[in-house]
């Protein structure tokens, strides 16, 4: 059963989901365009084995939504905070998207109390920046700097939160794959909370900002860490293409590729993303 919770963290408060009340922590962080609800069949399959928290992101759904700042360090800090309220030491970590990042970062900044991760679909800054020169690329992040201007972002995406974020939902998945009236509905309520679609553009302007710096003292940075790679075979947003190099950098990875999957791997094929989660948990003990 998935339950939700609030946790007052770095002056704000976070809601939590949260699932299973024994066996080792898993913190699960969402990107965008989603919540932490996109969580909800992970943590269902996993419930009875790992004590299970999703936040939403500072910024996002039910969460506070402060001026500033949203750089990933930041972010981590939130997530670290939770955990010390929660007392939890060290935790399996789970990151897709904008969260794999926050998860990387968290992973590179204290390795001792992450005892492993998992990524999907989250590009590694540090191997080279967007890779707009290439023709598909060019086309698909357009959003990326028309969300460096939050003020018209909200103004026009306001009048249709629907259309806006259904877009990238369906655009970003596998052609056979659509997300359900419910679904959708539920990530319309959470962008239509006040201040949520400013939420979502200020971490993209942290990425163009102060991420750049942090992730540029970490060229060259070796991840002894655990990690499990999973991706969308069929991402357009994010294509396979953006792990090149993450071999060099995770020394003790595994690389899975899901087909007939979209940038979504958690929700379009969760029966295949939770035996591949699952096999690689019960590898590492």
């Amino acid at each position: 059963m998935i339950a939700s919770e609030t946790v007052a963290a770095n002056g704000f408060d976070h809601h939590l989901r949260r699932a299973g009340d024994d066996g080792p922590t898993m913190v699960l962080l969402h990107g965008w365009p989603e919540t932490s609800y996109c969580w909800r069949h992970v943590m269902t399959a996993f419930g009875d084995e790992y004590q299970m928290i999703a936040p939403d992101l500072r910024g996002f759904g039910d969460t506070g939504k402060p001026d500033g700042p949203h750089d990933k360090a930041t972010v981590a800090g939130d997530i670290w905070t939770i955990m010390d309220a929660k007392g939890i030491e060290n935790a399996i970590l789970v990151g897709h998207d904008i969260g794999a990042r926050v998860a990387m970062r968290m992973t590179l900044d204290q390795p001792d109390r992450v005892s492993s991760l998992i990524v999907m679909n989250g590009r590694y800054p540090p191997l080279g920046s967007l890779k707009t020169s290439d023709s598909g690329q060019a086309r698909e992040r357009w959003y990326f700097f028309f969300q460096q201007h939050p003020d018209l972002v909200e103004a026009l995406v306001s009048k249709d939160v629907q259309a806006y974020y259904q877009h990238f939902l369906e655009h970003w998945s596998y052609p056979d794959f659509h997300f359900d009236a419910e679904e959708i509905a539920e990530y319309v309520r959470a962008f239509s909370q006040p201040g949520a679609i400013r939420g979502g553009c200020a971490h993209y302007q942290a990425a163009l900002n102060e991420d750049e710096a942090q992730w540029a003292a970490d060229v060259g940075k070796i991840v002894a860490t655990p990690t499990q790679i999973l991706w969308g075979q069929n991402d357009v947003v994010s294509p396979p293409l953006y792990t090149e190099g993450y071999d060099t950098v995770f020394t003790n990875m595994e690389l899975h590729f899901i087909d007939k999957c979209g940038h979504f791997p958690h929700e379009e094929q969760p029966t295949e993303t939770i035996a591949l989660m699952r096999a690689f948990l019960d590898r590492i003990g």
